[in-house]
């Protein structure tokens, strides 16, 4: 009977690292890139939206439970939908934020469902903020296909990548392939996503 004390002793000492890991920027890793997809009925556009955060802890040791938030609160122009259309998906709107737990291994994967606001300003750089817990883990830029927030991917948004196109300047919202540079390449992948039909609704409600 004397044994169980110590056994249970051990147990919380082996247990305890596990309990108390801290997520580290420097050994996790997020994309550099994410696209604000559209819907088709119930369900984001995964095929074109979805990215993966891997949370590790200092000893790189895969940091499971955790909940990551991508918030896209500092991207200009940029609405969050007020559903997630994720299964177990989360929205914050007070932070726009997405929220998702990673598994056993350190992984959550994550989709953005959203639009742009026709007219807002363009903004540049990294504007998303990626977070495990309260670490930030680093920032990503962000472009959005439905550009309008309306319809869904449409013709309408196509005529305002031409604009920005147009415009001479790398405009960040229209840079679907992230190299910080508008060139055909963008549009083809706008038109991949279009033709493929999974962005072809909006979501119903934004965040205020």
């Amino acid at each position: 009977m004397r044994r169980w004390p110590w056994l249970l002793s051990s147990a919380l000492v082996v247990l305890a690292p596990a309990a108390h890991a801290v997520p580290s920027a420097s050994t996790s890793r997020i994309p550099s890139h994410i696209l604000l997809v559209g819907r088709q009925l119930d369900l984001a556009d995964t095929s074109s939206g979805a990215f993966t955060v891997v949370v590790h802890d200092a000893a790189n040791a895969p940091v499971a439970n955790s909940t990551v938030e991508v918030r896209i609160l500092n991207c200009p122009g940029a609405r969050l939908s007020t559903q997630s259309y994720v299964p177990g998906g989360t929205i914050r709107c007070g932070t726009a934020g997405v929220l998702g737990t990673t598994d056993a291994n350190g992984e959550v994967r994550l989709t953005v469902v959203g639009g742009g606001l026709a007219g807002a300003p363009p903004g540049a750089g990294p504007c998303v903020q990626i977070y495990a817990g309260v670490v930030p883990l680093g920032q990503a830029t962000l472009a959005y296909l439905d550009l309008d927030g309306n319809s869904g991917v449409g013709s309408t948004d196509l005529g305002l990548w031409l604009t920005d196109f147009g415009s001479g300047e790398d405009i960040g919202r229209s840079d679907y392939t992230g190299d910080a540079l508008l060139t055909a390449d963008d549009l083809s992948m706008w038109l991949t996503v279009w033709g493929a039909g999974g962005s072809d609704q909006s979501a119903a409600s934004y965040c205020p």
